[in-house]
C-alpha cells in the first residue's frame, strides 16, 4: 500500500516527466516549422503563442503590482513553483524597492533538451522561445522583464529575472 510520501513521490515525478515532455514538444514543434518556415520564423510563431500563455497566467500578479509589492510577486513567483520549488528552485536574487530579481537554479526542460543532446546554442535558442511565457506574464502584470541570464545560456549556473514597476505607475 502506497503512504502519503510515496504518493507525493509519484506526484513529482509526473509533474517533471510533464515539463519535460512540454520541453520535446516544443523542440519537435520548433523543428517541424523550421524544416517548413526557416527558424527566424518558427522561433517568432511560437514567442507568440507561447506569450498569449503569459499574458493568461500574469494576472496573478497583479494585485502585488497594484500595491507596488514587489516583495510580495517575488513571493508569489517563489512560493507557486510547482512542486513547493523542487523543479525551478526559485528564490530572490536580489531585492529593492525599485526592483527584484528572481533566480532560478533548475529547469526541467532545459533538463531535457540537454537529455537528448542538444548543443548549448541549440538549448539558448529553445530557452529564448520557452522564455516568451515569461515575458507574458510579466507584461500583464503590468511589470518590467530584463532577463539578466538564463540557465540553457553556455555557461550559466541559473536563470535572473529583473522585474521592474513601470515608471508611469
Amino acid at each position: 500500500m502506497a503512504t502519503d510520501g510515496d504518493a507525493l513521490d509519484i506526484s513529482r515525478q509526473e509533474t517533471r516527466s510533464a515539463f519535460e515532455n512540454r520541453a520535446l514538444m516544443y523542440l519537435y514543434i520548433y523543428e517541424e516549422l523550421s524544416d517548413e518556415l526557416g527558424p527566424e520564423k518558427a522561433a517568432e510563431l511560437m514567442k507568440r503563442a507561447i506569450h498569449r500563455r503569459g499574458l493568461e497566467v500574469g494576472r496573478k500578479y497583479r494585485p502585488a503590482v497594484a500595491a507596488g509589492d514587489l516583495e510580495e510577486v517575488a513571493a508569489v513567483f517563489c512560493d507557486g513553483s510547482p512542486c513547493e520549488g523542487e523543479l525551478f528552485e526559485p528564490g530572490v536574487e536580489e531585492q529593492g524597492e525599485e526592483r527584484v530579481v528572481l533566480r532560478m537554479s533548475a529547469c526541467p526542460l532545459v533538463d531535457a533538451w540537454r537529455g537528448v543532446g542538444l548543443l548549448p546554442e541549440e538549448i539558448d535558442t529553445m530557452c529564448d522561445i520557452a522564455a516568451a511565457v515569461d515575458e507574458g506574464t510579466f507584461e500583464a502584470a503590468g511589470l518590467e522583464l530584463t532577463f539578466l541570464d538564463r540557465l540553457g545560456s553556455p555557461g550559466s549556473t541559473h536563470c535572473l529575472l529583473a522585474l521592474r514597476l513601470p515608471e508611469d505607475r
